[in-house]
């Protein structure tokens, strides 16, 4: 796989980031020669360098230490966290009111991912990361503007065109047990509220799950309090359906609501 292509799907993923993690303001990735490899598609390079360059004396102390294996900056109006990902450190700035915890899991799991699929691809053709539509705008405002869309190409098309439903990249959490249904995933209230909104508060109580392997399956969802779940971005999926997806925990899978 080309360079090029590499770091295209690593600024896809950063960009994921701050999709899921809306607090985050900017990622990028450096290597030990303190190289920007990627960035995420919101952040100028001029923030960036600015970023590097109050660093560079924090990555000098760590290099002479024997090398950077995580760290965390509190300052007064944000937090920086750096992390070691393979050969490179993935690098985000957030806001003061930043779930720290929240960031860190997200990151620990969604680059690796990223990076241990692109290395099983090799020269195999790539498939960027598909966009979070829901993270990246208000809810009121993705809608407006679709509807807005819709109704431009009505006037073109003899039908109009039905409303694109969002989807989501989530964390797999996989759970067993007797009582256990292994039709029924589990989500955080949040996102369903989110989607219900977008469909203007239709019942879903269908969803369809990708993982990146291609698998799809169809099934039943109910929402989980959210002080039940490590972080919003997690999907429980049952052990035998993760065994269906050929999903692991940890591992990430594109999420879409259904209406019946």
């Amino acid at each position: 796989m080309s360079n090029q292509a590499y770091a295209f799907a690593l600024k896809n993923a950063l960009t994921e980031i701050r999709n899921v993690c809306p607090d985050v303001q900017s990622s990028f990735l450096f290597d030990n020669e303190a190289s920007v490899v990627a960035g995420d598609e919101e952040t100028p390079e001029a923030s960036v360098e600015r970023v590097m360059k109050s660093l560079e004396a924090i990555l000098d102390k760590a290099d002479t230490l024997g090398g950077l294996n995580s760290l965390l900056i509190e300052g007064s109006n944000g937090n920086v966290y750096i992390s070691s990902v393979k050969d490179l450190y993935l690098t985000m700035v957030a806001s003061k009111k930043a779930d720290m915890r929240y960031v860190e899991t997200v990151a620990r799991v969604l680059i690796p991912t990223v990076m241990k699929l692109l290395d099983s691809l090799d020269s195999a053709p790539l498939r960027p990361l598909p966009p979070t539509r829901l993270s990246t705008k208000p809810m009121a405002v993705a809608k407006e503007e679709l509807q807005q869309e819709q109704e431009e190409d009505s006037k073109e098309a003899e039908e109009p065109l039905e409303p694109e439903l969002p989807s989501n990249q989530l964390i797999v959490e996989s759970f067993g047990g007797l009582l256990v249904r292994g039709d029924t995933v589990q989500i955080s209230e949040d996102l369903m509220s989110q989607w219900e909104e977008f469909v203007d508060g239709k019942e879903i109580d269908l969803v369809e799950i990708e993982s990146f392997h291609g698998k799809t399956s169809q099934c039943k969802v109910k929402t989980v309090d959210n002080s039940k779940l490590d972080n919003k971005a997690i999907i429980r999926i049952p052990d035998k359906l993760c065994q269906a997806l050929d999903v692991r925990k940890g591992e990430l899978v594109k999420v879409k609501p259904l209406i019946s």
